[in-house]
């Protein structure tokens, strides 16, 4: 029970220093080519957007580039997908019964991850746009504004 105590609170720990990251979007841009460009989103503006990429390389992309946009919310699927395959480990270690232990271990576990996955993606704030053009991109900068750093 000490081990799975201290993991937790380690994962706390390790959470909220995730969760100070500047950035807390990540952008799928897919040009008129159909190329896509992933990174974290930094600015929108009426011209273009600002992304960044490995978290060193900024891109500015123009509006007469861009056809669609793809915006999701980081770092929440992974914690929850943990905590799910936590609780079924956490009531394998509680039972008595060494075959209940197994089957909770060997289908609890990954049904929780699965089920936290599933939550965490429903939960990633997922915002689509497609079939851009330049003359789109002043109408939608205030919501985009909403996603990025730079406000």
């Amino acid at each position: 029970m000490k081990f799975i105590f201290t993991s937790l609170i380690f994962l706390a720990f390790g959470y909220n220093t995730f969760a100070q990251q500047k950035s807390r979007y990540n952008i799928r841009v897919i040009d008129q080519n159909g190329k896509g460009v992933r990174g974290s989103f930094y600015a929108a503006a009426d011209d273009g957007l600002t992304i960044i990429r490995n978290r060193k390389d900024t891109l500015k992309l123009s509006a007469d580039s861009i056809s669609a946009l793809y915006i999701h919310r980081k770092g929440i699927a992974a914690p929850l997908a943990i905590a799910g395959g936590l609780t079924f480990f956490v009531l394998a270690a509680k039972s008595d019964k060494l075959a209940e232990s197994v089957v909770l271990i060997a289908a609890g576990v990954p049904a929780g991850v699965s089920g936290g996955l599933l939550i965490g993606g429903l939960l990633s704030n997922k915002k689509h746009y497609k079939g851009l053009q330049a003359k789109d991109f002043p109408l939608i900068k205030s919501n985009l504004q909403k996603y990025t750093v730079l406000k």
